[in-house]
């Protein structure tokens, strides 16, 4: 609901939900495995969402995870900063996850540059892009 209210100008509400909704360990995990399952990654047929609280590591591969949400790194998007969010705790979460794929570490380079650059995103989205800019520093070559 969240997601949708920002399509008519209710971005507050996307804030106070990643703030309160995701400010555990339990909504980060709830959050990147409704991700994994909304974008196809985790296959398994599910009747309902207690599979959101699953945190098994093995239910998604990171990676794939990682570049379909990087992908959504645009500063036209209303919902970015969930985006945002999501990456950084998706690399938070699975820290070994930049360095198997230095091409996608690449793209997100140039991707959290351009959020940077654009002053579209909220204060807590910018300390987290400067956070992914950061790990994205310490695993360059």
């Amino acid at each position: 609901m969240a997601t949708s209210l920002t399509r008519y100008g209710e971005v507050d509400v996307l804030h106070g939900f990643i703030e309160r909704g995701m400010g555990d360990d339990a909504g980060e995990i709830a959050n990147l495995n409704y991700w994994a399952y909304w974008l196809g990654l985790d296959r398994a047929p599910r009747s309902d969402d207690s599979f959101m609280a699953d945190r098994s590591p093995r239910l998604w591969d990171a990676g794939a995870l990682l570049r379909s949400i990087a992908d959504r790194l645009d500063p036209a998007l209303g919902c970015v900063d969930l985006n945002v969010h999501s990456v950084w705790s998706l690399i938070v979460s699975r820290p070994g996850v930049l360095a198997a794929d230095p091409g996608l570490a690449q793209e997100l380079r140039g991707r959290v540059a351009l959020l940077l650059d654009s002053g579209s995103v909220s204060q807590q989205a910018r300390r987290e892009l400067d956070a992914v800019h950061y790990v994205l520093r310490l695993n360059s070559p």
